[in-house]
């Protein structure tokens, strides 16, 4: 195991890589996930016309309403990213520690639990983030500190005002994140092993054209990031947009009793607008956002970690 604070420049590092290539799936799948226009004005709200642009001052138009609140998503993204594989170290440590061999526990038991628990330290973070985040996408408040005023602005006063205001959505990020950081920091490294294990095979046994194994751990990396990314998006995403429609009908929203709690909010919608209504948005977190951030997150990760874990022997 690599240091904490080592985890957590990993983590950091793949934030930003992250959130600089793919910051345009996660505005569209929050506007889809609202029913807002896909390329929006969002000073306006309103859908972006071509008419009122020349054609190469609609594209620019269209590239700045895809990465509306791009300052604010990697302002808070870095320290999501840095915290959430700093967790995972921590708690494989504490957990290793706490439940001996002996225990009955076995490895795999103990890796989930500490991959769930990431889910639920990282949503005290996260979910005060991403009201700041969605107030940029949606809102127009584009920058940190005009997206940060602007979530303070719906507190209904005092610090239990501003509690509320600030967690709002907690609870369906917890339940959003216990799946995802499962999947993340459990079933796609055990999909990894197996896809490697199965090209290992195949290589000994001579059915395999492959002669150099770095492709075949890439090749096993990317699957388990594709194949656990949509696996555990898929079962976390009505979560998602739960935390999406609470986060965005905030003080002052006609809606906002709607998306008091996220049991309530829950209910709203299925009573509403039905089952597929939590689903919306789905293509693009669960098919393109996840499996591209995990594909490029895990092989950076991995590169990253191989070259930290190589200067460390070095340094004994």
């Amino acid at each position: 195991m690599l240091p904490v604070w080592t985890e957590f420049l990993i983590g950091s590092a793949t934030g930003v890589l992250d959130c600089i290539l793919f910051h345009w799936i996660d505005t569209l799948k929050v506007r889809r996930q609202d029913g807002r226009p896909l390329f929006m004005d969002v000073r306006t709200g309103r859908s972006l016309q071509q008419a009122a642009f020349s054609t190469s001052g609609f594209y620019v138009a269209c590239l700045k309403s895809l990465y509306a609140g791009f300052s604010t998503n990697i302002s808070l993204k870095v320290p999501y990213m840095a915290s959430m594989f700093a967790f995972n170290a921590i708690n494989n440590r504490m957990i290793t520690q706490a439940f001996s061999d002996d225990s009955g526990n076995s490895a795999t038991t103990k890796e989930l639990a500490a991959a769930a628990l990431v889910g639920v330290e990282v949503s005290l973070l996260l979910s005060p983030l991403e009201m700041v985040r969605i107030q940029g996408q949606n809102r127009g408040k584009g920058g940190l500190l005009s997206a940060t005023r602007a979530v303070q602005a719906t507190s209904s006063g005092g610090f239990s005002g501003s509690l509320k205001a600030w967690t709002r959505g907690m609870t369906a990020t917890m339940h959003r994140e216990t799946k995802y950081c499962a999947g993340q920091f459990f079933l796609c490294a055990k999909i990894s092993e197996y896809v490697s294990a199965s090209l290992n095979r195949h290589a000994a046994s001579g059915t395999s054209t492959s002669t150099n194994p770095p492709r075949e751990t890439l090749s096993s990396q990317i699957a388990g990031a594709v194949l656990g990314g949509v696996a555990c998006t898929v079962v976390s995403h009505p979560d998602d947009v739960v935390k999406t429609r609470m986060q965005t009908h905030i003080r002052g929203s006609p809606h906002f009793d709607s998306y008091a709690t996220f049991a309530g909010s829950l209910r709203h919608v299925l009573r509403n607008e039905g089952l597929a209504a939590l689903f919306r948005g789905a293509a693009f977190r669960c098919l393109l956002r996840v499996p591209l951030g995990l594909s490029v997150i895990i092989v950076s990760g991995a590169w990253m970690r191989e070259r930290a874990g190589g200067r460390e022997k070095e340094s004994r």
